[in-house]
């Protein structure tokens, strides 16, 4: 049995509008054994039978226990003797001597024109009107802007027995982004110009126009089969009381109604920070880390909620600081479509990697987006975000640690310090009869000789050390690749991702002769393009780096059947970068 403070005396009516002249039952239920009751005063109705007492109960067993539940309830069969919005006041009963008190229900009473509609009602299948089943379309709204969103029901109406309803066309919605909602098929009972009709919504959808001018939201087409009752004569021997074949099936193709929109072109000019959001939109950024050192990951997050078509909405553009590296944004969609507009809110998840220490701030986001009801646009700004970002571990980076990149240039344009000394010699004197003059004449002449021979020993072992590292760069990139096997044996993730990527940097490296302070992804592409590599490899050379790199910051989300097949795509990729280098 229910506790007592749970308790509480339902109502419940089987037709809500009715038509004037119709039966109606009421009922009130309790979850517990009931005495004296005491019913409504149905003055506006007349009683055509009850109260009519009924118990029922039930038994549950769980975890072992039994319960039980016994439910008291009091039925009443009205007519209603007016049309209106009549009242049924409420109900008294008692449970163990409290007394519970029903709530009061409104009840809409309508004209009764079934009657002549039945009347007028052929038998014949063929002549099924259009009242008596169709299909319509409406929407919310018929004017709006581009961008804005409209719902578009689809209902079916019947007053004859249906046997199979199909789809026959379902309607294209050019020029519209359609995103069907969720729609239960049962049939309802709703009341039309005093003649009931069951209805069934058949389809509902958000629309969100793409483009400007006048669209057409064109017709459904649903294939019916209709059970009717067949005219028999009782002229056949075998079934003279017409017992057989009394019903047969006609088929009826329904249409709906076309609807035209009018979509209205956004105004002009369109703000310098519009991407095409319309409705009514918020903006908030959140990074994980304020402070990091060099080559350590930032997570960024950009998030945009409200309503409106947050569903279409794309990453846009954000001056990030040049010494970022930026991946594309992990799009997060938390949208959820009600009857009328989308809601909820659409993530931009962005993995931030300073590489060189200093200060920074992520700049100030301005977004604009049109407000329908205002019919302007609106600006939403966050506030900018400041970064420290301190000296990284070079060794690890295999990136030679320079302040900034904007320092590396090349310093050969000062202008000359003027001499604030000078050493004057009496006019008579020739200092090129000296021995001072002969030896400073000689003496550069001799360096010049074994500079040149220096630079011609040093240039050959420079050139043998570049050519051994380019020759044995397979090798030694193999070697990283064994380690990194052993240690995806060992599940140690984060060691897998950084051996895999010191050995792809470092075959680089020493096959194209590239100096560690120049490695970079642009560097491999244009190495690759020098040496004829083709398209293709150059593209999952770049995507294995970017894989390795994404990974060792996030290492727990690659299953290890990921990271074998990444350890042979690694393989593979040295390979045939080798066999295409010429």
């Amino acid at each position: 049995m229910a506790h007592a403070q749970d308790l509480q005396l339902f109502v419940a009516v089987n037709k809500n509008p009715a038509l004037y002249g119709e039966q109606i039952r009421v009922e009130f239920s309790i979850a517990a054994k009931g005495e004296n009751f005491r019913g409504p005063n149905f003055k506006d109705f007349k009683i055509l039978g009850g109260p009519n007492p009924s118990t029922s109960s039930s038994y549950t067993f769980v975890n072992g226990k039994s319960k039980s539940q016994t439910t008291t309830t009091y039925s009443y069969f009205l007519q209603a003797k007016k049309v209106g919005d009549l009242t049924i006041s409420s109900a008294t009963i008692n449970v163990k001597g409290k007394q519970y008190t029903s709530n009061a229900v409104k009840i809409k009473i309508v004209k009764n024109n079934s009657q002549k509609n039945n009347n007028r009602k052929n038998k014949n299948a063929k002549t099924i009107n259009n009242k008596q089943l169709y299909l319509t379309a409406t929407v919310n709204k018929t004017k709006i802007y581009q961008g804005q969103q409209i719902s578009v029901i689809y209902k079916l109406f019947t007053r004859v027995d249906l046997a199979s309803t199909e789809f026959s066309k379902n309607p294209s919605l050019n020029g519209f982004w359609t995103e069907d909602l969720k729609v239960s098929s049962k049939f309802k009972r709703e009341i039309i110009d005093g003649i009931p009709y069951n209805v069934a919504i058949v389809k509902k959808a958000l629309l969100t126009a793409q483009k400007s001018g006048d669209l057409k939201i064109d017709q459904m087409k649903i294939k019916t089969q209709v059970r009717v009752q067949n005219n028999n004569k009782r002229s056949n021997h075998f079934d003279p009381f017409g017992m057989f074949n009394q019903y047969s099936t006609v088929e009826k193709v329904l249409s709906s109604n076309p609807i035209n929109i009018k979509v209205e072109p956004l105004p002009s000019p369109k703000p310098i920070h519009f991407y095409g959001g319309v409705g009514k939109l918020k903006i908030k950024v959140e990074v994980d880390n304020k402070s990091v050192k060099a080559n350590e990951a930032i997570n960024m997050k950009i998030t945009l909620s409200g309503n409106g078509n947050l569903a279409l909405l794309k990453p846009f553009k954000i001056d990030f600081p040049p010494d970022f590296e930026v991946y594309d944004p992990k799009i997060i969609d938390k949208t959820f479509s009600t009857n009328t507009q989308t809601n909820g809110k659409k993530i931009f998840e962005y993995l931030l990697i300073p590489r060189f220490e200093g200060n920074y701030e992520i700049p100030a986001i301005s977004y604009d987006y049109f407000n329908p009801s205002t019919k302007k646009y609106q600006t939403i700004r966050t506030n900018k975000i400041p970064i420290t970002v301190l000296k990284g571990d070079t060794e690890e980076s295999g990136i030679s640690n320079v302040t900034n990149k904007e320092d590396v240039k090349l310093l050969n344009t000062d202008i000359r310090y003027i001499k604030t000394q000078t050493n004057l010699e009496e006019k008579g004197a020739y200092f090129y009869q000296s021995k001072l003059f002969w030896m400073l004449f000689i003496t550069p002449i001799l360096l010049f000789l074994s500079l040149l021979i220096y630079l011609k020993i040093m240039g050959k072992n420079d050139t043998n050390s570049i050519y051994n590292k380019s020759r044995k760069a397979t090798k030694y990139a193999q070697k990283r690749l064994k380690t990194a096997q052993k240690h995806l044996n060992n599940d140690e993730k984060e060691l897998f991702f950084e051996e895999i990527e010191k050995s792809l940097w470092g075959y680089f490296a020493d096959k194209f002769s590239v100096e560690v302070a120049r490695l970079s992804k642009d560097s491999v592409r244009q190495y690759f393009e020098k040496f004829n590599i083709k398209e293709q490899t150059q593209n999952q050379f770049i995507s294995l780096l970017g894989d390795c790199e994404m990974a060792r910051y996030a290492p727990s989300t690659m299953q290890n059947t990921k990271m074998e097949e990444l350890l042979k795509s690694a393989q593979e990729i040295i390979i045939e970068v080798e066999s295409q280098k010429k």
